[in-house]
């Protein structure tokens, strides 16, 4: 396992500093893998290389975290939420830089998933929430190996995988700004210096203001929204009446700007509604 992580760890010291801020999650999350059992429907091996990928071209994907929490393996979607993002470095874009990504909701179910991949490198980062179960899933892949992270789904620490540092969700103030984004009224949430701490200079690459963009109403986008249990719900209301951000509805517009003068947009391309599909976890490896 911990050569499997030292590969993957490999494979992402030769993107742009700023894919490398965003990957970092990845990183951290292959780390903690290598100190946590795991449990797994697939087996651990092959290991790979980044040259040829699996050793012996088998597929794999090992799952770790607490087995008394149920996630399905197959999920039922019938709304997809089409974005892109764009990395810049000062005012030159950065070729190939960037992510597309598909958020994707249900209309019957309490649940959403976010599928994110890098187009620099082809990795594939998702993550899977199901209200119901009350358990969340994030899994990282490249080359056909994934590792995951199945945790209990808490509102105040839950990370989806998105552009940008981890731990500046719920940081996220509502500035009471308000427009309309691909036909969804939406309002802004904001946070100004992220990082605080005196040693960053103009030359670190560390987050310093994220512009974030949500439906006003959670259900416009995710009408699996009415089927969360009331103890989420209550929650969700008491951080929405305190300004915060519970992250449910995903963003449909972003714009992270980072102490350097870097910045990473992300921008919503297309809303796909009444189109049902069923998404495989095991497919993130394929």
């Amino acid at each position: 396992m911990k050569k499997q992580a030292l590969l993957f760890l490999a494979c992402i010291c030769c993107i742009s500093a700023v894919q490398a801020q965003f990957l970092r999650k990845m990183k951290d999350r292959v780390r903690s893998l290598t100190a946590v059992r795991t449990d797994s429907s697939l087996t651990e091996g092959p290991f790979e290389t980044p040259a040829n990928g699996p050793v012996n071209g088998q597929p794999s994907l090992t799952i770790s975290g607490s087995g008394q929490l149920q996630l399905d393996s197959v999920f039922e979607f019938d709304i997809a939420v089409y974005q892109e993002t764009e990395a810049w470095q000062g005012n030159q874009r950065v070729v190939k830089g960037g992510e597309e990504i598909i958020v994707f909701y249900s209309s019957a179910r309490p649940q959403l998933a976010v599928h994110l991949v890098s187009k620099s490198t082809g990795a594939r980062y998702q993550f899977y929430a199901d209200f119901r179960q009350g358990a969340q899933l994030s899994i990282t892949a490249i080359h056909n190996i994934g590792s995951g992270t199945r945790e209990k789904l808490d509102l105040h620490s839950m990370e989806p995988v998105y552009p940008g540092e981890t731990g500046y969700l719920n940081r996220l103030i509502k500035t009471g700004e308000k427009k309309v984004i691909a036909g969804v009224a939406c309002e802004e949430y904001k946070a100004d210096n992220i990082r605080r701490d005196s040693t960053i200079g103009g030359t670190s690459h560390a987050l310093a203001t994220a512009s974030v963009w949500t439906p006003m109403q959670p259900h416009t986008l995710f009408p699996g929204y009415a089927f969360i249990p009331d103890e989420y719900k209550d929650e969700m209301e008491r951080m929405l009446v305190a300004g915060s951000y519970p992250p449910v509805a995903m963003p449909l517009e972003m714009h992270l700007e980072y102490s350097n003068g870097d910045r990473v947009d992300t921008y919503t391309t297309d809303i796909v509604k009444n189109e049902n599909r069923r998404v495989r976890v095991a497919a993130v490896i394929e």
